[in-house]
Formats: structure tokens, C-alpha cells, sequence
């Protein structure tokens, strides 16, 4: 079985489509996607990729998105973001991560994460902060399996830690 995690990239194509459609607008963190219309998805990617770096409106901060392929197909997206907001410390952190409905419960969480932490080492940061809904069981699993230890429980966000050395 082949797995990578490759950057989002300008070219990214229908398969990339495809995962957002099925993660749906809640997961996927493309609210924007209109189901319907690939033309638009492909100027939302675009628009997404240029403003990538340090010129973010107030409120936000730069992020980067990976894919995490298995057998060359696209089953999960990683959002790695080296700064946190006020907002970011109670919901989001520092990675998000999410699955494809159909690729679950078969270890990509588990994998994706791991990828998003060596990504985070990689860039110099040692202490990461990742957030998961209190009824999602799922992900708070994924969470502690790579390390994470909950700090708090913030309006039904789970602010888990992991010291990434």
C-alpha cells in the first residue's frame, strides 16, 4: 500500500474535488466549494493558494493544506498553521485534519496526524495544540494515539497538547 501526503497545489484536479465534495463543507474547511461546479471549485483553490503566505485579514493566519494519497487516490486533508489566534487556541489549533467518510476507521487519521506533526517539527514547532469536538470520539482517539494530552474541555472543544521534539 502506498501512502504520501503531498501539498495542495494550483493543479489539483477533480480527485482533490472529489474528497471535498464527499468531506462536505463542514469538514473540508472549504465552505465555499459549490458542489455542482468544479470551475469553481478550481478558483476557490487558487484564490486559497495565493493568499497562503503572511498577508492574512486581521483574524486569520497563513495555513498550508496536504492531501494524504493511499494508492495514488486522495483520502484526508491536513491544515498545518505555524501561528494561533485567540480563536485558534479554542477551536482549531494548529493542525485540522479530516478524513473522507468512506476511508475511516482504517488508520488515515492516525497517519495524517503523524504527517502533520513531522511537517510542524520540521518548521521548529515543538508544542502543537489540536482541537476535536467533545462527541467526537474518533478524532479525541486519533488525538491521544499521537500523543496528545487534554488540557481542557473549552464550549465543547477538546484543547489536547503534544510536545512534538
Amino acid at each position: 500500500m502506498k501512502v504520501e501526503i503531498k501539498k495542495c497545489q494550483l493543479n489539483d484536479g477533480n480527485d482533490i474535488y472529489q474528497l471535498l465534495c464527499a468531506l462536505g463543507s463542514g469538514e473540508n474547511g472549504f465552505e465555499l466549494i459549490n458542489p455542482e461546479n468544479f470551475q469553481h471549485f478550481q478558483k476557490i483553490i487558487n484564490k486559497f493558494i495565493e493568499n497562503e503566505g503572511e498577508n492574512q485579514p486581521p483574524g486569520r493566519v497563513p495555513q498550508e493544506v496536504y492531501w494524504l494519497y493511499v494508492n495514488d487516490i486522495p483520502v484526508g486533508i491536513v491544515k498545518i498553521r505555524y501561528k494561533l489566534t485567540e480563536n485558534l487556541l479554542i477551536r482549531g489549533g494548529n493542525i485540522g485534519y479530516s478524513i473522507a467518510p468512506a476511508y475511516r476507521s482504517h488508520g488515515y487519521g492516525k497517519r495524517i496526524l503523524q504527517e502533520g506533526l513531522k511537517i510542524l517539527k520540521k518548521n521548529g514547532v515543538e508544542k502543537v495544540l489540536i482541537t476535536a469536538n467533545e462527541d467526537n470520539i474518533p478524532s479525541r482517539k486519533v488525538i491521544e494515539f499521537n500523543g496528545g494530552v487534554l488540557e481542557d474541555i473549552v464550549d465543547n472543544h477538546c484543547r489536547y497538547w503534544i510536545e512534538n521534539k
